[in-house]
């Protein structure tokens, strides 16, 4: 797995979790232990790197997996157990990971792909 598809799904991850938890960007870097800076980047998928291994562990805790399963080092049918990504969420993930889109090219067909796949599913 490469840096920025690990990047990419830490970014939905987080994203999934505040949603289910209906937190704020600082109330979540509060119970995580994360500077709201340090969050706001990850969550964005704007870091340039991997987080190094202390706040790897920080938000696998809060997100209540492994780091394996964090990074994808797990398989996703193993026995770790995560948040539940839906399909925007996984399609939001790839196209993060896409190198050839910038990140706001991926944001805006996210975006786009949410708001159709609602539409779609009604």
């Amino acid at each position: 797995m490469t840096y920025e598809s690990a990047l990419a799904r830490i970014s939905a991850l987080v994203k999934a979790k505040r949603r289910e938890k209906k937190l704020g960007l600082r109330a979540t870097a509060s119970e995580c232990g994360l500077s709201p800076s340090t969050l706001s980047r990850l969550e964005r998928g704007a870091s340039s790197s991997l987080p190094d291994a202390d706040t790897l562990a920080k938000l696998a805790h809060w997100l209540e997996v492994s780091v394996g399963f964090l990074l994808l080092e797990q398989n996703q049918e193993g026995d770790e157990g995560g948040p539940e990504l839906t399909t925007p969420e996984v399609v939001e993930v790839h196209l993060r990971a896409d190198k050839r889109l910038s990140p706001k090219t991926a944001e805006a067909l996210a975006e786009m792909f949410r708001i159709l796949y609602e539409q779609f599913t009604q």
